[in-house]
This record gives structure tokens, C-alpha cells and sequence, in this order.
């Protein structure tokens, strides 16, 4: 397969689209829920988590590239010459674990081709999975590179908590918008 200086530069655009995306809906979980924060990194509504999905299923490897790029430039405060390694890693695992679970659900042929197509059961079927999976791959990493203050046993659930409420609210949103789209377009024909 050759890839062309067009590809290339559509992929790059997607996964600078993702990143930025995914840092403004960060900042704007951070603006809404401050309030509702369990622990620093941990909230208990936490929007992007959706949007993790949905720039994944979009976009597929460029959505989670863009994921990885958006963490490390949400991360890159704490990054020294002597911290870099945790924050480089937290932003593989919240790029790549959507994109893993998305490959597994294909795998199994869980995932419907578009999210309009999903009924409401296979959505938080989906949710619950992605939710899970990201927790545990975040609370792993940060247990085993030995994050200040975390507890995997006890900050699992409501980093999970957190992002299926914050994912629930993104994707059903999302299909609620698109199907009112097919609808409207269906009416008019």
C-alpha cells in the first residue's frame, strides 16, 4: 500500500481535529463539572469520555492519535525532564484503549457501522464496555507507575462512574441529534 502526501495529510488533519476537540471538551467537563471532581484526573461526570468514542468511531486510528495528542497536551503541565514518562502514558492509554475496544467490538460484530443504526441496549452495552475498559487501563497504569495517591481499588469505580455518565450523555445525545437529522430528511423526501 503507498501512501500518498494527500493521505498522510488527511490523517495528520483528522488527528489534529481529534486532539483539539478532545482538549475543548475537556476544558469544557473542567468549566461544567468542577464541582462534581472525585480526585485530580477523576470526575464523576466526565464528558470527554463520550467524545473518546465518538472521534474513535468516526475516525478510528486518527481519532485515537489525536486522543493521545489532546492528553499529552492536557498533560504537558506536569511534564519535566524527570516526569515525562507518566504523562506520555496516560495519553497512550486514552488514546489507544477506545481504539482497542473498537477493533474488539468490530471483532465480535457488536458495533453497528453507524451510531444511528444502534438501539438503545447495544448503545450502553457499548458505553459500559468503553467505560470500563478505560478505567482499568487507567487506574492499571497509574497503580503500576505508581501515580501520587492512587488507589486502584477504591478510584476504578468512580473514574468508571464517571466516564459511563459522562460517554451516556455524549452518545445518546449524539443519536438523539442524528436521528432527529434522519427523520427531518426522511419527511422532506
Amino acid at each position: 500500500m503507498t501512501v500518498t502526501f494527500r493521505h498522510l495529510a488527511e490523517q495528520s488533519a483528522l488527528a489534529l481535529t481529534s486532539a483539539v476537540l478532545f482538549v475543548t471538551f475537556f476544558q469544557f467537563n473542567d468549566w461544567i463539572f468542577s464541582s462534581f471532581q472525585y480526585s485530580e484526573g477523576i470526575n464523576w461526570i466526565f464528558l470527554p469520555a463520550g467524545f473518546r468514542v465518538i472521534l474513535v468511531l468516526t475516525m478510528g486510528l486518527p481519532g485515537a492519535i489525536g486522543l493521545m495528542m489532546g492528553s499529552w497536551y492536557i498533560d504537558s503541565a506536569s511534564m519535566t525532564a524527570t516526569t515525562w514518562f507518566f504523562p506520555f502514558i496516560n495519553g497512550v492509554v486514552s488514546g489507544l484503549t477506545p481504539w482497542l475496544v473498537m477493533k474488539y467490538l468490530i471483532h465480535r460484530g457488536w458495533l453497528a457501522p453507524q451510531l444511528g443504526q444502534m438501539t438503545a441496549s447495544r448503545l450502553l452495552q457499548m458505553t459500559i464496555i468503553f467505560s470500563a475498559a478505560s478505567a482499568m487501563s487507567h487506574q492499571l497504569v497509574w497503580w503500576s507507575l505508581e501515580k501520587p495517591d492512587a488507589n486502584i481499588w477504591v478510584d476504578v469505580w468512580p473514574m468508571f462512574v464517571g466516564n459511563a455518565l459522562g460517554a451516556l450523555l455524549m452518545l445518546y445525545g449524539m443519536k438523539f441529534v442524528i436521528n432527529r437529522i434522519s427523520s427531518n430528511r426522511q419527511s422532506h423526501h
